[in-house]
């Protein structure tokens, strides 16, 4: 299952002193050193997204343990599909492509595909949530919604015409609940009339985190008869900070900190001892 992170409580009386002080001088160094610890644990716990997941389905039938694609843990992932009138379109017919934008590690992507089709007055609802984990190394600090179909407008002078709705949320990058809101929309052009191919793009902001949970909600409305919408493509990209480092050099980094956290400790604990019997 995902790996959880979370200080320790201290004891009381001289463990309790022996806590705070070594939490005082090395607490900078612990988080950095068990970050990279964590990462490696949960990476490794992890199969390769590519290599088990290629439909909704699939990615649904991870669980809690998930799967890995470069820096991160993408688990808990759940697809629905709730047609007004239209076909239904289970998991097993949604495909799930992960890539990186622009070949770049730091920029991965995961994108879903399926003809989410409504036509004459039909609408649809599709839901997806899932969560990510990122390593200290490489945290979160952004992300972009994308979504890609066609709307129509058989009528320019009508204005009850079809359109793809699509709002995410992301919790909790920020400190306490904070959630950050994403939307895309699609619509015909007023200009001309017919099926169109339209695409478009949101992006937010949010402080440097670990995890997120994100949960997309996408109204399809086919609008009067007889208009059609059809969503195609759910494209999510998440920005990294910083670049992972190679593995020989990252497990020589962790090797030397743990030996230098040891040493450390003793040294506290040391300094605490001579401080009693004086």
């Amino acid at each position: 299952m995902p790996c959880v992170f979370a200080d320790t409580e201290p004891g009381q009386g001289v463990l309790a002193r022996l806590y705070t002080e070594e939490r005082e001088v090395m607490a900078p160094l612990k988080r950095t050193l068990l970050g990279f610890v964590f990462a490696v644990v949960c990476a490794s716990a992890a199969p390769l997204c590519t290599a088990v997941v290629a439909t909704a389905a699939d990615f649904e039938a991870q669980g809690i343990t998930g799967c890995q694609f470069g820096n991160n843990v993408f688990y808990n992932f759940t697809y629905s599909y709730a047609p007004g009138g239209g076909t239904p379109v289970p998991g097993s017919a949604v495909t799930v492509q992960f890539s990186e934008l622009g070949n770049q590690p730091t920029m991965p992507v995961v994108s879903f595909f399926a003809s989410w089709d409504t036509v004459r007055g039909q609408q649809g609802d599709v839901r997806i949530a899932y969560s990510v984990l990122a390593p200290v190394s490489a945290m979160m600090y952004s992300s972009t919604l994308t979504l890609s179909g066609y709307v129509s407008d058989v009528d320019i002078s009508l204005f009850n015409t079809s359109y793809i709705s699509g709002a995410e949320t992301i919790c909790c990058p920020g400190p306490g609940n904070s959630v950050v809101k994403l939307n895309a929309l699609l619509a015909p052009p007023n200009t001309q009339p017919g099926l169109q191919f339209q695409t478009q793009t949101d992006q937010v902001f949010y402080a440097p985190t670990t995890q997120i949970s994100i949960l997309k909600d996408i109204f399809i409305y086919a609008g009067d008869s007889p208009n059609q919408a059809t969503l195609t493509r759910i494209d999510e990209g998440l920005f990294e900070q910083g670049v992972s480092l190679p593995e020989p050099t990252g497990f020589f980094l962790l090797g030397g900190g743990l030996i230098l956290l040891a040493g450390l400790s003793k040294r506290a604990i040391g300094s605490n001892t001579n401080r009693k019997t004086a």
